[in-house]
Formats: C-alpha cells, sequence, structure tokens
C-alpha cells in the first residue's frame, strides 16, 4: 500500500515537472530572466545581445533576493519602469499546478503526499508575490512570497518603550515593526499624496510621544490645512505653539528660534555643548503640516513673500542648529516640488518618509530618488528612507477616538489673545503654567 501511494506521488511530481518546463519557466529565475527579455531590458549590439547576469540568490522565509549585474545602456530607472510588469510576469501563472521544484522539495513522503500537495496547491493559488527592486552597484530583485498586510492597527501596539522612538510602520520581512528614533535621526520630511496617510502619521507621532513623554515634550504645532489636522491637540499642555495662518507661524516660529539661540548662550554659559550633556530631558518638536503654504513662490503679494521668506529662514535655522538643543523638525507636504521643502532643511533631515506620489519627480524630491510613484494605491504604504537604509512600510493608523483619549489627560485651558486682523479668537502659545511647560531653560543634574 505505501509502495503503491509513494509510486502515486512520484508520477505525480514527474508530470507536474514536466508541465512547468513546458510552461517555459520553472522557477522565479526563470521567469525574470524571460520578463526582462520580453519587457526590452536586453541590449542588443549588433549580433550580440546582452542581459542581466544573475550573480546570487538566496533563500529567505519571506521569499527570495536575487542580484543581478545590469548590462551595458541600462539603468535602474528602466527597471523600475518595468516594474509593474515585472510583479504581473511573476504572478502569471500557466500552468494549473501552479508548483515549482522549490515547492515539490517540500514534500514529505512519508506523510499524504496527495494532499501535501493539494495544500500546496490550494495555497498558491492564493498567493499572490510582490516585489521590491532596489540598487547599489547590482540590481536587487526581492520577491516576496505573501503580500504585505493593508493595515496595521495602533491599537495593536504595545508602547512599552523609553526614548524618542516612534514607530514607523511594519515591513513585510518577519511582518516586522520598526521604529524610528529621533535621538539619533532628529529632522523628518514627509510627502504624499492627500489621502495616502501623511497626516495619519504626523497624529500618530504626536499622541505616541505624549504617551511616552508627557512631562518631556513639547510641540510647535503649524497646520496650514485650516486646523482640520492638529485640532485634537490644540488645549493640550505639551503644545507651546499653535498656528493656523502663514501669519501665526512666523510668530510661533520666530518664538521658536529665539528660544533656541537663548537656549544655545545658556549652555555655552554652563560650558555644555548640547542637551545630552546638559542633562535636560526635554525635547521640542516643530512640526508643519502643509509646509508648501510657505513657499514665497506662491505668494501673491510682496508683503506675503516677504513673510513665507522669513518662516523659511526660521525654517532653516532650526534645522542647522537645532538639534543639538533638543529641537526636532518634522515638514511634511502634500505637493512636493522642487522649492517647497528649503533646501537646508532636506539637506539637515536625515529621515524621509513618502507615501504614494503622482510622479517621479514628486518621490525625488522627498526622497531624491523615484520609487514612491510605484507605491500601491493602499493608504497608509510609504517608503522609509535614512541615510543608510530604505524600506517599504506599511504605517499605522490610528482613529480620532484613540487620539482624543490620549490627549484628554493632558487639555489645560490656556490663555487667549484678540488678533488684529479681525474678530477671530486664537490660542495663544502661552500656558500660563510652569516654566517648563512654557519652554524655559533648565539645567539638570
Amino acid at each position: 500500500m505505501f509502495f503503491e501511494i509513494l509510486s502515486s506521488a512520484m508520477f505525480g511530481s514527474i508530470v507536474i515537472v514536466a508541465q512547468l518546463k513546458k510552461s517555459g519557466a520553472t522557477n522565479d529565475s526563470d521567469k525574470l530572466n524571460k520578463i526582462f527579455s520580453l519587457t526590452g531590458l536586453n541590449v542588443q549590439d549588433k549580433k550580440k545581445t546582452y542581459t542581466a547576469q544573475i550573480l546570487k540568490k538566496k533563500v529567505y522565509s519571506w521569499g527570495t533576493e536575487y542580484c543581478y549585474r545590469i548590462p551595458l545602456g541600462r539603468s535602474f530607472e528602466d527597471y523600475q519602469a518595468k516594474f509593474n510588469h515585472i510583479q504581473d510576469g511573476l504572478n502569471n501563472r500557466k500552468t494549473a499546478f501552479n508548483l515549482s521544484l522549490d515547492d515539490l522539495k517540500t514534500l514529505d513522503f512519508r506523510s499524504n503526499i496527495i494532499q501535501q500537495i493539494r495544500d500546496l496547491l490550494t495555497k498558491n493559488k492564493a498567493a499572490k508575490k510582490e516585489i521590491e527592486l532596489s540598487y547599489d552597484g547590482t540590481l536587487k530583485v526581492m520577491v516576496y512570497n505573501t503580500p504585505m498586510p493593508t493595515m496595521v492597527s495602533y491599537t495593536d501596539i504595545t508602547l512599552t518603550w523609553d526614548g524618542w522612538k516612534v514607530p514607523v510602520g511594519q515591513i513585510r520581512e518577519g511582518n516586522t515593526l520598526i521604529f524610528h528614533d529621533f535621538e539619533k535621526v532628529p529632522h523628518m520630511v514627509v510627502g504624499g499624496a492627500t489621502r495616502y496617510g501623511k497626516s495619519n502619521f504626523l497624529n500618530m507621532l504626536i499622541t505616541t510621544l505624549i504617551i511616552l513623554q508627557p512631562d518631556n515634550v513639547r510641540f510647535t504645532l503649524i497646520d496650514l490645512k485650516g486646523g482640520v489636522e492638529f485640532h485634537s491637540f490644540l488645549n493640550a499642555k505639551q503644545v507651546i505653539h499653535y498656528a493656523e495662518e502663514p501669519e501665526e507661524a512666523e510668530e510661533a516660529l520666530a518664538a521658536v528660534v529665539k528660544e533656541m539661540r537663548e537656549k544655545q548662550q545658556e549652555y555655552k554659559k554652563h560650558g555644555v555643548k548640547n542637551a545630552q550633556e546638559a542633562n535636560d530631558p526635554v525635547r521640542h518638536f516643530i512640526i508643519i503640516d502643509e509646509v508648501g503654504e510657505l513657499n514665497p513662490a506662491e505668494a501673491v503679494t510682496k508683503e506675503e513673500r516677504a513673510l513665507k521668506e522669513r518662516c523659511q529662514t526660521f525654517m532653516s535655522q532650526v534645522a542647522r542648529l537645532g538639534a543639538g538643543l533638543g529641537y526636532r523638525q518634522i515638514l511634511a507636504t502634500q505637493y512636493p516640488t522642487g522649492d517647497v521643502i528649503p533646501r537646508q532643511c532636506k539637506q539637515n533631515s536625515d529621515a524621509k518618509l513618502c507615501f504614494r506620489v503622482q510622479n517621479g519627480t514628486a518621490s525625488r524630491v522627498v526622497l531624491d530618488e523615484t520609487g514612491a510613484e510605484l507605491l500601491p494605491e493602499i493608504k497608509g504604504r510609504a517608503i522609509y528612507q535614512t541615510a543608510d537604509k530604505r524600506q517599504i512600510v506599511q504605517t499605522p493608523m490610528i482613529e480620532t477616538k484613540t487620539i482624543n483619549q490620549a490627549v484628554k489627560p493632558h487639555i489645560i485651558i490656556k490663555a487667549r489673545k484678540e488678533k488684529n486682523n479681525g474678530n477671530r479668537n486664537q490660542q495663544s502659545g502661552e500656558t500660563g503654567a510652569n516654566p517648563a511647560q512654557s519652554g524655559a531653560i533648565q539645567f539638570y543634574e
């Protein structure tokens, strides 16, 4: 009986392999070579055809990494332009069996072999492979066996760590949650078209810092989208300056720079170089949602242009001088164009987070390279890039209810001041609280 089952299994395996070979591609490596050829990525020089040469292949639990030397005359952008062709081609199944040689190697002939084959067929039929492309002198094609989750809930994250780390998102490898440490990389640029998760990330970041560092975090929140994004935090004791209009933004930024300069003089007087040497636990986050509204090129009048130029000067000063003094600047925009983010701000922001954008030009503004325009149309999907690494993440989704629950214990009554340009009352940056809350300089033994 056992011999009959074994014989049937071996015969079935032979038939499957024959079908796979007949299809012209027995594994992903063969498929990739075929796709490169059919999509015009090979280079023809007279009678010779130059193809991408595979240098190595490494198998992981999540999938496979292929490393290629690309032919002369081709660039990484050429392969990126064929991203959809490559990914769809790997998922194009010409055989009903839909099994590879690697699948067959996993069969255990001591168990029910027929059921194992059925299970593999069912599993592989439902699976959809996804890819990532990168280039470091060689072309790397990461083939993932299963898709990345389309939603990660913030409520599933347990906030138990110390310091200034904030969750960035879940990566494919092992479904691992990764973090950004603002103590190591102080400034960040965030970009992405509307409705893809940029503002959700900013709200999640602020909420996390309030939960983890309620007594040490300070915020200057500049919400140039009419106050619709940061309004939940307006009355939190951690918010020192709040602005919704360019005029208010200038006032808030000027106050931050003044405070920063004063702290710089205090550090000098005490013979310390930075917040760490001063044992100062306070970190002040300046977060601007839609920094494009402060772009001088968009100004209508000379006065407006001058105002926005002053705002950009303040932002540049924070970017250049603020890191060692405990200031962290996060600039976000949904319209990534070359003149939106001040050059010095971008140069001093080693962390970038870019959600889906409309084209490669917008991707280059945020990341200095293309790729974000190829992200799937999934809310929360982004590219997280630091000086030495680039990863695709699914950022956590936070609900308004969760934000309100986190902020509620920190709500205080703040003083108000009359605005000269109308009857509208605006919350001032004065908290009426102790010096630590107002951002005054303190040294800690």
